[in-house]
């Protein structure tokens, strides 16, 4: 505030700051998911994801821009390729636009197969 204060005071005139970047951390609340992919939406470049909480079930709705990084089997590969029944690993943000994945992974079969006969 002093320096606005000199400025203005030698008949200068002081522009404000730029606007610092907003930090990651401060870009809304990050969430990690595992679950079943219920419905791909390329076309609107969303998904809605079941995944387990507690003893019930929940389905999350996020939208997936083209500058999430998706992959599977180590591969890029784009929203159009996932499908409803593939189990992912999804980063996300919460925006005020609402749930933003970040990155997906498409989890291997082999790692998504728990306890019991196969």
């Amino acid at each position: 505030m002093l320096p606005l204060l000199a400025a203005s005071a030698c008949g200068g005139y002081a522009a404000p700051a730029p606007a610092p970047a907003v930090p990651r951390s401060q870009q809304g609340a990050s969430y990690i998911y595992d679950g079943t992919v219920h419905t791909v939406r390329a076309e609107a470049g969303s998904l809605d994801l079941i995944t387990g909480v507690g003893p019930a079930l929940r389905m999350i709705h996020m939208t997936v821009p083209s500058s999430a990084t998706l992959e599977a089997s180590g591969k890029r590969v784009t929203l159009t390729d996932l499908k409803p029944g593939d189990v992912i690993h999804a980063q996300c943000r919460l925006t005020a636009q609402g749930m933003v994945a970040e990155a997906i992974r498409v989890l291997p079969v082999a790692q998504t197969q728990g306890p019991g006969r196969a």
